[in-house]
């Protein structure tokens, strides 16, 4: 069965106090239950007082961005190498703010997957649309997918309070582990996670994660007030139960 994840992506929100608390209360609420991994997509400068407050626990701590360069004249950006020497679990790649706001492309999010896997980082890489799955895994080879998740999330659904239907998160995460499967095979295919992201609340998760394909939820807004995280967390968890 592959372990279901929920992961808070806050963004460029908070302060140091504010995210060292939301994550401190986490810790106390979720304990050493792993039945669901929760991971927390924060600000850079946060990183590193994350990692240790959740060290040896089930938290994953994700940063949001990276350059396809390790080292370099690159002013404002971050090393992924940087990222994996600090310890950071993952690294959040493509987001469609990252396409929309900073021109990222197809090619300049597949070259920071090749480069963040090459430095030992595990990677969710979003996608907004099937045509853009093949092109960002282009030279990944069948190991390296062993690092990879991959997050859906339509373009019309983000901050929007607009979610896909259940039928239609269910087919397109469908499509992926096909479009997955004629590129890397059948158990590549089973294994790996697919997440949605878009508007989740406590009114469409349960409906969500109950889709054979859809492994968990990449959760922006509602990420960001603490009783609504931690009641996500926990249809999660009720919902992995289900699926065992």
């Amino acid at each position: 069965m592959r372990k279901p994840i929920i992961v808070a992506n806050w963004k460029m929100n908070f302060l140091r106090d504010q995210a060292d608390l939301f994550l401190q209360k986490l810790l106390a609420r979720l304990g050493h239950n792993q039945t669901v991994e929760v991971g927390i997509a924060a600000q850079d400068l946060f990183l590193p007082d994350l990692i240790k407050i959740a060290d040896d626990s089930p938290i994953s701590i994700v940063a949001q961005n990276a350059h396809w360069e390790n080292f370099g004249a690159f002013t404002g950006e971050t090393s992924p190498k940087a990222l994996a020497n600090i310890g950071v679990d993952y690294v959040m790649l493509g987001h469609f703010e990252r396409r929309e706001l900073f021109n990222e492309t197809n090619s300049t999010v597949n070259l920071k997957v090749r480069t963040a896997l090459n430095d030992g980082l595990d990677v969710i890489v979003d996608v907004e649309e099937m045509e853009q799955v093949e092109p960002v895994l282009e030279g990944i080879t069948e190991e390296q997918m062993k690092g990879i998740i991959i997050g859906f999330e339509p373009t019309f659904a983000i901050g929007t309070g607009m979610s896909a239907s259940t039928k239609g998160a269910q087919d397109v995460a469908q499509q992926i582990r096909k479009t997955v499967r004629r590129l890397y095979g059948a158990p590549t295919a089973q294994a790996i996670r697919i997440l949605y992201g878009g508007s989740v609340d406590r009114d469409n998760l349960a409906d969500l994660i109950a889709q054979p394909d859809i492994d968990g939820s990449l959760v922006g807004r509602a990420s960001l007030d603490f009783q609504t995280f931690w009641e996500l967390v926990k249809i999660m968890q009720r919902a992995a139960v289900v699926k065992k």
